[in-house]
């Protein structure tokens, strides 16, 4: 068990540096705070205390202990202008706790290549993409509480420069005798920082803590969940997202949240439908200052 105290211990102390704000724009990597998942993202991110499933890697790797099976999560994202994010996330129960993959690459068209002097006909084209690859374990320490911790690595590319990094996330998750009732703490990407040719950047290290309510309502055939989460980035001030689902008999689900403290983001809203162990989800992400609306779908498998 000692392992396992040393892991919260380390969580503990973590969260303070992990949170503490910088200037604006002084992170670098920022598709790595980019959710998994249309079905998290339609219910404005707000997903800590809820992350049962594949995306748990990604959410919050302490929530993948109570993961049944074999699970897997296959996203892509529309997100603004030419740019696009692929996702692909698995968890795997074992004997010994849940093991957890995600893969992240965010790519877009090229660009055309100027010189330093101002000139009406571009020198070619170039091109620019992000890529994270995280492992993750997790297993309960007591009954009804679990931790868990990604290992990632982190490559960015543009033109002939590349970047290279190492970041950790811990996440506790645990179930509270209060019936429908679950909190969890999350302390992401910590690391140290990546250099691009003498440039260098932190990476966008945050710490969440969140809530969740979940319940079967019998006169609407069907459940209700309401989430919440507070974020805390190292290079803004604190966020705030919330979110809400209704699922009839756990095969159509709406859903809708709110993102506060961005200056570009706010309401979101989505659907999913669920058929036997086959998932599909759709979330739909108002984008503000002209950068163009964000379009996120899921598909989800159980074995």
């Amino acid at each position: 068990m000692r392992w396992q105290h040393i892991l919260i211990s380390a969580l503990i102390v973590a969260m303070p540096a992990a949170g503490r704000a910088a200037d604006p724009g002084s992170a670098g990597a920022l598709f790595l705070r980019i959710g998994v998942g249309a079905r998290a993202s339609a219910m404005g991110e707000a997903y800590t205390a809820v992350a049962e499933d594949a995306s748990s890697v990604f959410w919050n790797p302490g929530a993948m202990a109570p993961v049944l099976g074999t699970k897997v999560t296959l996203a892509h994202v529309e997100y603004f202008q030419t740019i696009r994010l692929e996702q692909a996330a698995v968890t795997h129960e074992t004997e010994f706790g849940t093991l957890g993959f995600l893969f992240t690459g965010m790519f877009m068209d090229d660009m055309d290549r100027y010189d330093v002097d101002p000139s009406a006909v571009p020198l070619g084209t170039f091109g620019a993409y992000d890529m994270s690859f995280a492992v993750a374990y997790a297993r309960y320490i007591v009954p009804n509480t679990s931790i868990g911790v990604s290992l990632k690595s982190v490559y960015q590319r543009i033109d002939e420069l590349s970047a290279t990094g190492f970041a950790v996330d811990a996440g506790i998750y645990h179930t509270s005798k209060i019936r429908g009732v679950k909190l969890a703490a999350v302390a992401g990407n910590l690391g140290t920082p990546m250099n691009f040719d003498t440039e260098e950047y932190a990476l966008p290290r945050y710490v969440k803590v969140g809530a969740s309510y979940e319940r079967e309502v019998a006169s609407i055939e069907g459940r209700v969940l309401f989430t919440f989460d507070a974020m805390f980035p190292n290079d803004d001030d604190w966020r705030q997202h919330i979110g809400a689902e209704y699922s009839y008999r756990r095969l159509l689900a709406l859903r809708a949240g709110y993102k506060a403290g961005y200056d570009s983001q706010g309401a979101t809203f989505g659907f999913g439908v669920n058929y036997r162990e086959l998932s599909l989800d759709y979330a739909f992400l108002p984008i503000g200052n002209d950068l163009g609306d964000n379009h996120r779908f899921g598909l989800g498998f159980n074995f």
